[in-house]
């Protein structure tokens, strides 16, 4: 033990919960405030995308994963650091008070892994065909969930996006045939010029572009 340490009368142990307390607490501030500004500033009718494969609800949902785990920790030092010197009543009270942190946290960061499991699946396509800059990308989010497939369309960049509300109108068989070449996952869009030279996608739920369904819809994106 260096003097210092004989000066001050803290064992070696106690300093060493004091710094992993002081930083979980300061790691999971952080990362509860990060994901809560994530959660409010992000609108149900807009996209945030990181590296085009990690959405808002994903990021939000690791933000508070590290906040779950940082509580966790703090409570194991916690318990190192409010435990160690105190007689037994007050050791037994400070025990069941951080086992109770910890199993909260344990418990919230289960629910949150549970609903991220039972939540739709998720996929992002940036339309690179129309060669847009960042700021007019266009991506298209592939629903896949317990209800379905469905689609969503986005404009903006590089991460932050509006979705699309254009209107949609249903495409039949001549007009189909004459689209031009599918694109994304064979057939499950349709990118083709319309009259008045803007681009138009054309898109079914299932997935699957031909005449034998008859729900085809297309949607004019804006310039």
């Amino acid at each position: 033990m260096s003097a210092q340490q004989e000066s001050s009368g803290i064992p070696p142990a106690l300093r060493r919960a004091k710094r992993v307390a002081t930083a979980s607490a300061l790691t999971g501030v952080a990362t509860a405030l990060a994901g809560a500004a994530v959660w409010h500033v992000v609108d149900d009718s807009q996209l945030l995308l990181v590296a085009g494969i990690m959405d808002d609800q994903t990021l939000t949902f690791l933000l508070w994963l590290v906040t779950g785990l940082s509580a966790i920790v703090l409570g194991v030092a916690g318990f190192r650091l409010f435990v160690i010197g105190y007689e037994a009543f007050t050791a037994a009270m400070a025990a069941l008070f951080l086992c109770a942190l910890i199993l909260a946290a344990a418990v919230g960061v289960l629910a949150m892994g549970l609903l991220a499991l039972l939540s739709a699946a998720h996929r992002y396509e940036t339309l690179h065909e129309l060669d847009r800059p960042a700021g007019r990308q266009v991506v298209i989010q592939d629903f896949s969930g317990l209800h379905g497939a469905s689609w969503r369309f986005y404009a903006g960049g590089p991460f932050l996006y509006d979705e699309i509300t254009a209107p949609t109108t249903t495409v039949d068989c001549a007009e189909l045939s004459a689209a031009g070449r599918p694109t994304f996952e064979d057939g499950a869009y349709l990118l083709r010029t319309g009259r008045d030279g803007r681009d138009v996608i054309m898109y079914t739920a299932d997935g699957r572009l031909s005449c034998e369904h008859h729900d085809v819809s297309q949607m004019v994106l804006p310039d």
